[in-house]
């Protein structure tokens, strides 16, 4: 069994990218709860804030709301912004990955070409949630920095390597938890550590992950 010491840290601020984080579970096999991270970071007494960054749904308000609140009964602090709705182009690949597109023969891309025309003229739209949070994360960080030995930070976007580089030259720890294939190798080459973010966790398990996000 692996051990995660991080007693030679004095404070310490968790930053999570919820949405981010809840991409995880597709890998893991298995979903967490959140609920159980957050009493789990909380539960070690280094540990100064949980910061949780999630979006508003305003098209599911009351129930964007309320799990915003249930975040913050468990102890974290909750940064958030609303949605917004991005369209997607109707392609191929939106329904099947595109290394298993390559295997396909030209009968199964003659009936996929036929559902995108079908999909198009019938005026089927797609759209995408997004609601990055690259910008208020970093300065969260780099505000703070001073004031604590170490961040541990959940996430595997790229975007917050410069300021990841000004926190690493403070001679601050950085601990990145992630999970296999879905952390950006740039991120994992400037941290202090890498955790494996299903070995360190120890909460309930559940098997079959939905696809949705705020559920766990």
């Amino acid at each position: 069994m692996e051990i995660f010491d991080f007693s030679k840290e004095t404070e310490l601020i968790a930053y999570l990218d919820l949405s981010n984080v809840f991409h995880w579970q597709a890998t893991l096999k298995w979903r967490f709860s959140i609920y159980s991270v957050i009493e789990q970071l909380l539960a070690m007494k280094q540990m100064k804030e949980v910061r949780i960054y999630y979006g508003v749904n305003e098209r599911q308000k009351e129930k964007s709301e309320n799990f915003h609140r249930r975040l913050r009964q468990a102890g974290a602090i909750v940064v958030s912004k609303p949605m917004k709705w991005i369209k997607k182009e109707i392609r191929k690949d939106l329904f099947v990955k595109p290394a298993t597109l390559s295997r396909f023969d030209d009968n199964a891309h003659s009936k996929l070409d036929e559902l995108v025309r079908y999909l198009e003229e019938r005026g089927f739209q797609i759209e995408e949630p997004k609601c990055n949070f690259d910008v208020e994360m970093s300065l969260d960080m780099l505000d703070i920095v001073d004031k604590v030995s170490g961040i541990m930070l959940f996430s595997g976007d790229s975007d917050l390597i410069e300021p990841l580089k000004r926190i690493k030259l403070k001679g601050k720890s950085i601990y990145l938890f992630g999970v296999r294939g879905q952390v950006a190798r740039e991120l994992i080459e400037i941290c202090t550590k890498y955790v494996n973010f299903g070995k360190w966790y120890t909460g309930p398990k559940s098997e079959n992950p939905t696809p949705k996000s705020g559920t766990a």
